[in-house]
């Protein structure tokens, strides 16, 4: 979630990437209840029953399986995962960012696994380039979350290459499709002209140079699909919206922000328009006359089945 090794921001779902690790353990800590809420369950459970297969007498359930987290962040991924798999746990924590490493250290160190065996945890301090070439050694399960739209398709091509060749699964959580909408109290999305002008600009602003070339953004998910596909993976996916109202003013309230940031740099001549937008749409959501949908999609994966049929 946080790998960049350069200040970032992704302006659809709102991750500042701040080189200053506490605001940005702020903003993950802020989002994570819209994650854990919006995540697909039925790919987790999916993943839980394929680490269980691959079980066998000569490595039973008790026999800890290794799972890499990718752009860990402050481990809201792991918190979220961890409970919902069963058999002992070895989590890699890779992140580009020290303190987020020691605050998901920290955070994390209580948890067990849905059959209360325990979790292990191993931190590195790493860039994305370093943990597909060293850092999938012995993975079973690949995993990340909302990191894929601030990289590019040819970080996508080396990671599905890394993936296959260790033979591991994986579980990428929470990428930005694009699909952002308003709605009334009735629930009647609404999509004005400046909804369509500015989220456009929104989603341009997103593919910019995050530091190794124009970003996926909203198309990170197809690029991971297609990528993993013409490696032979097993692939399935499943939307995950943020569905914001009352209860998540805070979230949105920042989310906005960032938006209205993204767009003065984006539309530097269209300011005022900007402007009004945003205060019209915020006022909407205070006066709870609105809520705002922003999409994203989960994909799990799996590798092709060895001769014996069992997963590979």
């Amino acid at each position: 979630m946080s790998m960049p090794s350069s200040p970032a921001t992704d302006t659809l779902s709102g991750d500042a990437l701040f080189s200053d690790a506490l605001f940005s353990d702020q903003w993950l800590t802020l989002r994570e209840p819209a994650d854990h809420l919006a995540r697909d369950a039925q790919l987790t459970h999916a993943a839980d029953r394929w680490l269980t297969r691959r079980a066998t007498p000569a490595r039973p359930l008790e026999t800890q399986r290794t799972l890499v987290d990718l752009g860990c962040g402050s481990g809201s991924n792991l918190r979220y995962l961890a409970p919902r798999l069963h058999g002992t746990q070895h989590w890699r924590l890779i992140d580009h960012d020290a303190e987020l490493l020691a605050h998901a250290r920290l955070r994390c160190e209580h948890l067990s696994s849905a059959d209360a065996q325990p979790i292990h945890l191993e931190s590195r301090h790493s860039s994305l380039t370093e943990a597909w070439e060293h850092g999938l050694q012995g993975a079973d399960l690949v995993t990340a979350s909302a990191l894929f739209d601030l990289l590019t398709p040819a970080d996508v091509e080396a990671l599905a290459d890394a993936c296959q060749n260790h033979g591991c699964a994986v579980l990428f959580a929470l990428s930005v499709d694009g699909h952002i909408r308003f709605h009334d109290a009735s629930g009647a999305p609404l999509f004005s002209d400046d909804d369509r002008f500015l989220l456009a600009a929104l989603e341009t602003h997103q593919h910019r140079d995050k530091g190794s070339g124009p970003a996926m953004g909203a198309q990170a998910s197809r690029h991971l699909r297609e990528a993993f596909h013409r490696r032979g993976y097993h692939i399935r996916e499943a939307t995950s919206p943020w569905r914001l109202g009352p209860e998540s003013l805070t979230l949105a309230e920042s989310l906005l922000a960032g938006w209205r940031s993204a767009l003065h740099e984006q539309l530097p001549q269209q300011s005022s328009r900007v402007d009004r937008w945003h205060g019209e749409r915020l006022e909407g959501l205070m006066r709870d006359k609105l809520t705002l949908t922003v999409g994203h999609k989960d994909l799990f994966a799996t590798p092709m089945a060895s001769a014996s049929g069992a997963p590979a």
